[in-house]
């Protein structure tokens, strides 16, 4: 059965909100620095929709949001020192080969921002993954030197499998990672406020969180500690509710959001356990994002397939009870002429 859905663009509206909370205290952490990635990504993504939208000769929706939310997002699963021409280049390879390739917001395959991510990681590295400690003064030019830069919380805990980082400094984000999604505090309470709204699965948003929650716990030794380092870093919460719970790529079903999580939980141990990939959940999304699709292609349900089971062991008792009462009839017959040749 097809769940029913909040209007899109309140569902748009409530992520905005989130993800501008989150800009702030990245700028917080970060500087004006901060505030300039986000500022490039945000106006580059949308200034690519338009440009899609022009040249598909397409009008644009007033109230479509979605080349915005995608350069936040990307923004903020960034490091605060990357160049801004690679932060550019990230906004438009997602609104370009990630969107309108498909045809355009509400028929893409991939999370933008999760394929801008992974486009920008894998042609520039070394800016993309090296991030500035927090509280740095870090300058405004494009290059910023690299006495100031070191590898993430992420990388440390998965070379060395711990962290010097103390528990108020993970709950908070005080650490080294992408500038706006290390801040559990500030995830948790956005993740419940956008399921209260409905504006995020918490189907697939809680199967993730238990399924990776029990994976973390016995990998790591059984430490609460690693399991919040697992998910603090590596913007593993973040891409749980801004990537994979993402209402434009998610299953329509109760029961397909229910595998649809599963199945990015399997893919994020998998690229954990076997990669050591840093930001494994942005993989995860990526491989997975076919997997959701095929699940709402077939509308599966739970419920649906209770039913016609019920339906077809019916079926199966009506034939049963008709075979019998033909047997019988047939059996009386066969008597009853046997009676006739008799007299």
């Amino acid at each position: 059965m097809e769940l029913k859905r909040k209007p899109e663009f309140n569902v748009m509206t409530d992520m905005l909100i989130v993800l501008l909370i989150m800009a702030v205290v990245s700028v917080y952490y970060y500087g004006m620095r901060a505030a300039a990635v986000i500022i490039v990504t945000a106006a580059v993504s949308v200034a690519a929709d338009l440009v899609c939208l022009k040249l598909r000769k397409k009008e644009r929706d007033r109230k479509d949001l979605s080349a915005l939310l995608t350069g936040l997002t990307l923004g903020l699963m960034m490091s605060a020192s990357v160049p801004y021409l690679e932060a550019a280049a990230a906004a438009i390879f997602a609104a370009v080969a990630a969107k309108h390739a498909f045809g355009g917001h509400g028929c893409e395959i991939f999370n933008p921002a999760a394929v801008g991510f992974l486009f920008a990681s894998l042609c520039f590295p070394e800016n993309m993954l090296t991030y500035p400690r927090i509280f740095t003064d870090i300058p405004m030019s494009s290059v910023v030197p690299s006495d100031i830069l070191t590898q993430s919380m992420t990388k440390t805990f998965l070379v060395t499998g711990t962290s010097s980082v103390s528990l108020i400094d993970v709950l908070v984000g005080r650490f080294t990672g992408p500038m706006g999604t290390g801040f559990i505090i500030v995830l948790a309470v956005a993740a419940v406020f956008l399921m209260i709204r409905r504006s995020i699965s918490a189907i697939t948003f809680f199967t993730e969180l238990a399924v990776m929650s029990l994976y973390a716990f016995i990998c790591y030794d059984f430490d609460p500690m690693s399991v919040l380092y697992f998910f603090a870093g590596g913007m593993t919460l973040f891409g749980m509710i801004f990537l994979s719970c993402d209402y434009s790529v998610i299953p329509k079903t109760a029961s397909s959001r229910f595998l649809y999580g599963l199945v990015i939980s399997i893919c994020l141990i998998v690229f954990c356990r076997y990669s050591a990939t840093e930001n494994a959940v942005v993989y995860a999304v990526i491989v997975s994002s076919p997997i959701g699709i095929e699940l709402d292609r077939r509308s599966l349900s739970f419920a649906d397939m209770l039913k016609k089971r019920k339906r077809r062991k019916g079926k199966g008792l009506l034939n049963s009870r008709n075979k019998l009462l033909g047997s019988i009839s047939e059996t009386l017959e066969m008597l009853d002429n046997d009676d006739k040749r008799e007299s």
